[in-house]
Order: C-alpha cells, then structure tokens, then sequence
C-alpha cells in the first residue's frame, strides 16, 4: 500500500509545481485571458488538451469493462472518436477566427454569434451542461476506484469517494484559480503519463503476459461480431451508438473551447492530426488487452476494475502503482477540464445572459459554480458507484448532446439558417431526445422498435426538420443577410486580427451587433 500511495502522492505534487510555476506567469486581467488561455497554445498542447477532455479515468474502467463484456463492440469509442474528431479539422477556421474576432469564449458564445439571438446561449448552455455532469460523475467514481485500489480494499466505499473528491479539491484550487491556462499546461503532463503511459503498459501486457493475442481469435462469437438484427439490442444499435459520437464529438463545450486556446487556424489542425494518432494508439492497444483478458475469470467477474486486476497479476504491486498513476493522470485532466467548463458556462452563458457581468464577477460566479458542481457530482458518484453498466450513462450523455449539433454544424456552413430556426429547433429536438430518454432508459435510450436506434437520434431528426423548415419559412432582414454574409467572408479571408465581444454576445438585451 506505501508503493502505491507515495507513487500517487509523488505524481500530484510534480502536477502541482508544475501548476504553480505556471501561475507566476499568468495574466488573469481580463475573463478571457481566464477563459482561454491568451488563444496562444502550440499544436501539441491542443492535442494533449483534446485527449484529456476526451478520455476520462472512466476509459479505463467503464470503456475497458466495455471491451471485456461486449468483445469488438469496445471498438466503437475508437471509430467515433477518429471519425468524429476529423470534424474539428473542418470546423477550425470559422470557429478560430471568430473566436480571435470577436473574443469568443464559450460554444454559447459562437451560437449567439453567429445566429444573433441571445434567447440561444443560456438554452445551448443549461443543454450542454445536463450532458456533461454524467462524465463528472463517472470521474469521481474512477478517482474513487483509483484510490480503493491503491488501498488494496481496505478503505471503505465513502472513504475512497471522499479521498477522491478531496485530491480533486486540491486540485480544482490552482484549475479555480488560473482557469484554462492551467488546464492546457497540466494536460500535457497528465497526457503524456496517462496516454502514453497506457500505451506501453497495454503492448507489455500483450506481449509478455498475453503472449501475444492468439487466444483472441478463439474467443466466442459472440465477442468478435457486432449485434445483428436478431440481437436483444437491435440490428441498428452499433450504427446508433457511433453516429451520435461522431455527431456529438464537438457539441461538447470542454471540447470546442479547446479550438479557442490554440495560436493560429494551422495549429489546430495539427493538433487534430496528433490527437488521431495518439487516440489509435493508445485506445486501440487498451481495447486489445481487454479482448485478451476474456478468458480470465477475474477479469469477467468484474469487467470495470479489471484493469487493475491484470496490471497486478501481471506485475504485482509496482505494475499496479503504474496502472493507477494511468487513471489518476486522465481523472485529473478530464475532470478538471469539465469542472472549468461548467464553471465558465454558469458565469458567461446563463448568469451573463441574464445581466451583463464585468470580468471580475465572472471569475467569482464562475469559480462558485465549480465547487457547486463538484460537490453534486460527489454525492452522485456515491450514490450510483455500484450501478451496474455505468456506460449507459455515457451512453445516453450523447442523447442530448447532438442536440447542439444542427445549430452548430448547419450554422457553421449554412448561411440561410436564422436564429428563430436555432432555437425552435434546438427546443424540439431536446424535448423529443429527453422524453424518449426517460422512456428507454435502461436500454440507454436505445429504441427496441426502431431495432435500437437511439433516443437522440430521432430528437436529432426533429431538430433537423425544424431548422430547415423554419429557415425557409421564417424571413429573415437584409440587415441580418448582410450581417451573416459578412461573418463568412470574415472567416474565408486570411485576415487574423482581434477585436471587442458584439452587444449581441455580452448581453440578452443589446441590440444586434454588425463586425
């Protein structure tokens, strides 16, 4: 148990001075300065950032239990993720460039941008959120299994979750104090431990413990097919599950604001490039050594602790202290890039839209809400650390998630879309994905008679419809024609120069606001 602990304990306090090194250098003199980063980070910062706001600490519990009870299926994270993330490739020049124009902070804030109507931010936001609080939730619950099983079992259930949320406690003051800039900068550290870390230690275990990966191929059926349409899930589940991460990748506001940080258009496309990469590998290997643990009854007796359990066979307790520091180094980034996010959300979307804030009583409402955040999610986690396929969480995360995805995708590349169309849109969608949700809840909101089409799916449908048909239907100004044609040709042209937030963005009664 000391080697454990003190490896653990070790690794917090570099990601500590290496947080406080950082913080001497820091201009906080404005919110954006707090919520961004300075928009100054190199391709490589962005792509670790992604990572971490991509692959919690539950990737190696709840995503790896995934691999081991469902076979093949755990690949689908990997096929969304790579598919989803080519996205960000596409959508990095306009959401760069009017983020460096019009010092764009949050995804509510491009939405508000882009369609003028203020009524969009606080919707897309309080949307965004809702999804968002399940992964912190599954954070706080991976922060708790790192820590029982650095105790080998002998701290309580309420002990590990209470020791969990006080590191994450420790670690959201200096995430609190410095905002993103922290963040990106820790990320990298975390990143390199938790990613590359995971990948060496997942091609040891298959080459040395696994002997390679025959036995793979002699699995069940079962473990190495999709589910048909004679399946209890339905034919149409596997395709459900990965269209809506691949539709969902950037409607996540902890994702899109990393586009934000980074220096140029170029940096984040490299950045896209290097996320590919580090994704397939790391993921790809992990999902490997899963399949090669089926056999293995300890591993099948408890699907979500199982990687732990294989480190510690395979290596005793030094291996064990390795696999844990994997999952401490992803817990922390994930969980501190959704806390900012929440926090920054709460300030500048929903309590900014009401009234306008100046900068210092964002940082203040912002860093309120986190602690909020924080504590619910501990109650949460403890509540529900024992519910069995915890996925499912994630899984139905994604149902209101892609909501985000017409207003933001059509509005991106879609000049005729109007902000009425947004909203009603946007509403109809939701309300759909939510009630169907609520119906199919223990399928994850996979619907048996549409052979297991996903709740959010069919909202996404709805919302689609909607949008068109209210852009069409609903005239627009040619003041707003001239506005939007102006934002375009703003993001096609190879100008890079910054300016103030339109009224449009800062408040809920300015009036429309021309660049």
């Amino acid at each position: 148990m000391a080697i454990t602990f003190v490896a653990l304990a070790a690794f917090f306090a570099v990601i500590i001075a290496v947080l406080h090194v950082s913080k001497k250098r820091q201009d906080l003199s404005t919110f954006s300065h707090y919520a961004v980063g300075e928009r100054s980070f190199s391709s490589w910062f962005v792509a670790m950032a992604y990572t971490n706001s991509w692959w919690p600490g539950a990737t190696f519990t709840v995503f790896f239990g995934l691999g081991i009870t469902s076979g093949v299926l755990g690949f689908y994270a990997l096929v969304y993720t790579v598919l989803g993330v080519m996205a960000m490739y596409f959508m990095a020049r306009p959401v760069w460039k009017w983020g460096k124009r019009f010092d764009l902070r949050t995804q509510s804030d491009l939405l508000v941008l882009r369609y003028n109507k203020p009524a969009i931010k606080p919707l897309s936001s309080i949307i965004s959120s809702l999804a968002l609080f399940p992964w912190l939730v599954l954070g706080l619950q991976a922060m708790g299994a790192v820590i029982s099983w650095a105790s080998f079992g002998k701290l309580s259930l309420t002990t590990c979750i209470l020791v969990g949320v006080g590191l994450i406690a420790i670690r959201q003051f200096w995430t609190i104090q410095m905002g993103m800039r922290g963040l990106i900068i820790s990320d990298m550290v975390q990143g390199l431990v938790a990613y590359v870390g995971s990948a060496v230690l997942s091609l040891c275990l298959i080459m040395f413990y696994f002997h390679g990966l025959h036995g793979v191929g002699e699995l069940p059926a079962a473990k190495l097919s999709l589910p048909d349409f004679h399946s209890s899930v339905g034919g149409w589940f596997y395709f459900g599950i990965v269209a809506a991460g691949v539709i969902g990748s950037l409607c996540w506001p902890n994702i899109m604001t990393r586009i934000y940080t980074a220096g140029s258009v170029r940096q984040v496309k490299k950045g896209v490039i290097q996320t590919m990469a580090i994704t397939l590998v790391f993921y790809g290997l992990m999902t490997l050594v899963a399949m090669a643990a089926i056999p293995f009854a300890f591993a099948t007796n408890s699907p979500e602790s199982a990687w732990f359990a294989i480190a510690q066979n395979a290596g005793g307790t030094w291996l064990l202290a390795a696999a844990l520091l994997i999952v401490f180094g992803a817990t922390m980034g994930f969980v501190d890039g959704v806390v900012q996010s929440l926090g920054t959300q709460m300030a500048n979307d929903i309590v900014g839209a009401v009234r306008p804030l100046r900068d210092k009583q964002e940082i203040v409402i912002a860093k309120s809400a986190m602690v909020v955040y924080v504590l619910l999610a501990a109650v949460a986690a403890y509540q529900t650390y024992a519910w069995p396929n915890l996925v499912n969480l994630a899984q139905l995360s994604y149902q209101g998630i892609i909501q985000i995805a017409v207003p933001l995708f059509a509005g991106l590349f879609w000049r005729r879309g109007n902000g009425v169309a947004a909203i009603a849109g946007l509403v109809a969608g939701a309300v759909v994905a939510i009630g169907l949700s609520v119906t199919y809840f223990s399928e994850a909101g996979a619907i048996p008679w549409l052979a297991g089409i996903g709740s959010g799916l069919v909202g996404l449908a709805a919302n689609l419809v909607v949008y068109v048909l209210c852009s069409y239907l609903v005239p627009t100004s040619q003041a707003e024609r001239k506005r939007v044609n102006e934002l375009f040709e703003h993001a096609r042209s190879g100008r890079v120069e910054a300016g103030a937030r339109p009224a449009s963005v800062t408040s809920s009664d300015a009036a429309p606001a021309t660049p």
